[in-house]
């Protein structure tokens, strides 16, 4: 007498098995204001810090359409303005970038620095990638790291 227990088993294997993963369809915006935390120094022992040098990038990832970057501010770890770095907008082609230096001598945003960027389109564009790249210790080892803007507020188009 044959066994049902492997087509059981089979079919249990079947229905436990996870749904496909679908990925979700790009999202395209208008424009967007993103916060990029910062570090003009780090903590490296009680009373001891590491200057920082942090770059904001900006990456138009987008294959087809321009962006510009309205405004990339600066800001301590008070929130308090520091400085605008950009003086006019600066448009940005399909897959172009564009980078901002606060230099390692410059402790003035203090451990919670950070940038706030807001870009606009013409037409429903991805989202640009926005990070701070931190770096110290010119000519030798020290740290470097990154940190990812977050999206703060989005102008999505019309349904």
């Amino acid at each position: 007498m044959p066994s049902i227990l492997p087509g059981c088993l089979i079919a249990l294997l079947i229905l436990a098995a996870p749904e496909p993963v679908r990925a979700e369809p790009l999202s395209r915006a208008l424009g967007e204001t993103l916060y990029v935390p910062a570090y003009s120094r780090i903590q490296t022992y009680p009373n001891k810090s590491e200057l920082l040098a942090s770059t904001l990038a900006i990456h138009n990832v987008d294959p087809e359409t321009t962006i510009t970057v309205e405004t990339a501010g600066y800001y301590d770890e008070t929130g308090k303005k520091l400085r605008d770095l950009i003086e006019t907008p600066v448009e940005l082609a399909p897959f172009a970038s564009t980078a901002f230096l606060i230099p390692v001598n410059d402790v003035s945003g203090g451990i919670g620095a950070n940038f706030v960027v807001t870009w606009h389109s013409s037409a429903p564009a991805l989202s640009p990638i926005v990070e701070a790249i931190m770096s110290g210790a010119a000519g030798g080892p020290g740290s470097s790291f990154t940190s990812r803007g977050e999206v703060i507020d989005r102008q999505r188009p019309p349904q």
